[in-house]
Parts: structure tokens; C-alpha cells; sequence
């Protein structure tokens, strides 16, 4: 039996993703960063340079949880106060948590447009696509 079982079994619903959420909040502001989930691996265009990058559906897969969308996440914000409390901003592309350090960006992935590749990479060592957590 899996530990998901087992607390899927007596909580209410969404409680995985609030369980992913408080862990991803907690070490993002342990590092002193902001974080983006993007609802699936994010492309080069799509990595945010001022927060921690993660996949949040590989996340919810490695604790045995529902993948996300835009509308099934809506949906889980809408009707769930835990999840709203803990949500800066969400959009198609993804979800900004609230934590202590706030990314710059307004909901505006920033990609490397300008062909440096310094920028590129920095991005690709900031980006964390789960493997610490």
C-alpha cells in the first residue's frame, strides 16, 4: 500500500496537491527563491529566470497524485480555500505560488530571446525540475 493510499483514504480531496504545494513553498523559501509549476516540462521559451522551475504533474506523479491542467487546477482552487491561500498567481502556463521571495515577472515567462548564452545558462542551472524535492 502506498502512503498516498493511505492519506487519500481520510482527507479531503485535493490534499495531495496542498501537500506538494506546502513542500514546494517551504523550500523555495528555505533557498530564498520564488518558484513557477508549470503543468508540464516546461520548454526553453517557457523556464522563468527569476524563480525555481518545477513540473508540477511530475511532482503529483511521484506522489501518486492527479495530473493538472488549467481547467482541472481552476477547479481545485475554486473549491478549495488551503489551495487559494497558498496561490500568488495561476494561468495556462502555470502556477505561482506564494512564498516569501516573489518573482519579478508578472506571469510572463522569460525565455532567452536575446541569443546570449550566458543568460541560457543561467537559466538551465536555476532550473529545478524536481529532482531536490
Amino acid at each position: 500500500m502506498l502512503m498516498s493510499d493511505l492519506l487519500e483514504d481520510n482527507t479531503p480531496p485535493n490534499n495531495l496537491l496542498t501537500q506538494v504545494l506546502r513542500t514546494v513553498i517551504g523550500s523555495a523559501d528555505s533557498k530564498g527563491t520564488a518558484v513557477f509549476l508549470h503543468f508540464a516540462t516546461p520548454s526553453k521559451n517557457d523556464i522563468r529566470t527569476d524563480a525555481m522551475n518545477l513540473d508540477l504533474n511530475k511532482l503529483m506523479q511521484n506522489v501518486g497524485g492527479e495530473a493538472f491542467d488549467y481547467g482541472t487546477f481552476k477547479a481545485a482552487y475554486d473549491t478549495d480555500p488551503r489551495i487559494k491561500a497558498m496561490i500568488q498567481n495561476f494561468s495556462e502556463r502555470g502556477i505561482e505560488p506564494k512564498t516569501k521571495e516573489q518573482s519579478k515577472a508578472v506571469d510572463t515567462p522569460q525565455g532567452d530571446t536575446s541569443g546570449n548564452n550566458s543568460v541560457a545558462k543561467m537559466a538551465k542551472s536555476a532550473t529545478d525540475i524536481g529532482d531536490k524535492l
